[in-house]
């Protein structure tokens, strides 16, 4: 995205800020980027364009999809996360109060304008692959409300970390993981917060859902520094 800023290439990099937000919608609405929203565990999605960026903050407008059944599902709900992939960017948002409206002349949908929103490129995400000796195992929000089991596929050097785990469960980006213990044999378990930066559906190879995140950590120990660097060594 032409129109990010210096500071935004950052992989994973979440942006608060209203003005920077509004830099990379006002592109995506430019270009009628696409938009996805995952409705279901079943990989049931609503499909549309990103039209307009309110110069005010207030709301954006995506088109309707041809899907009326997309539509209502969407429409029921009070929040929604927004993925746009333009480019060899990935875009995350959440947006809420989907209502219906009209954007030249045609149907669309009109949401709250997002408070937060995350930018990866993936091109300079390097990552490096859990071997399966080493079985990582981490219990995501231990130290939570909702703790969940998910496995860890591979970690960054740059400290962003990718989790599989059931697609049952939803994280938006922001969201903080407490305490999220990984488990390494033969070791302690080492007890870190984890930041999602963003999230997508992925099919195994046994045909069945789940879902992927890339997180940041929030506090990592020297002990994650070391398995990082365990895990990168060849």
């Amino acid at each position: 995205m032409p129109t990010h800023s210096k500071q935004n290439n950052n992989p994973g990099h979440l942006l608060r800020s209203r003005s920077q937000i509004a830099r990379v919608l006002e592109a995506l609405a430019a270009r009628r980027a696409p938009v996805i929203v995952e409705l279901s565990s079943d990989g049931d999605e609503f499909g549309g364009n990103l039209v307009r960026a309110d110069p005010g903050g207030q709301f954006i407008v995506i088109t309707a999809s041809s899907d009326e059944e997309a539509n209502a599902a969407l429409l029921e709900r009070a929040r929604v996360t927004l993925v746009s992939t333009a480019d060899d960017w990935h875009i995350e948002f959440v947006a809420e109060a989907p209502c219906d409206a009209l954007h030249d002349g045609a149907r669309a949908i009109r949401l709250r304008y997002p408070e937060i929103l995350t930018v990866q490129q993936r091109r300079q995400c390097v990552r490096h692959e859990v071997p399966p000796t080493l079985a990582l195992r981490c219990v995501a929000d231990a130290g939570g409300i909702a703790p969940f089991d998910a496995r860890i596929k591979d970690l960054g050097a740059g400290g962003i970390s990718i989790l599989q785990y059931s697609s049952d469960v939803m994280l938006e980006p922001g969201t903080v993981l407490v305490g999220s213990r990984i488990e390494i044999p033969g070791a302690d378990a080492v007890s870190v917060d984890l930041e999602v930066r963003y999230s997508e559906a992925v099919t195994l190879a046994d045909g069945s859902r789940a879902r992927c995140s890339g997180f940041r950590f929030v506090n990592a120990p020297d002990a994650i520094k070391n398995l990082i660097d365990a895990v990168a060594a060849p």
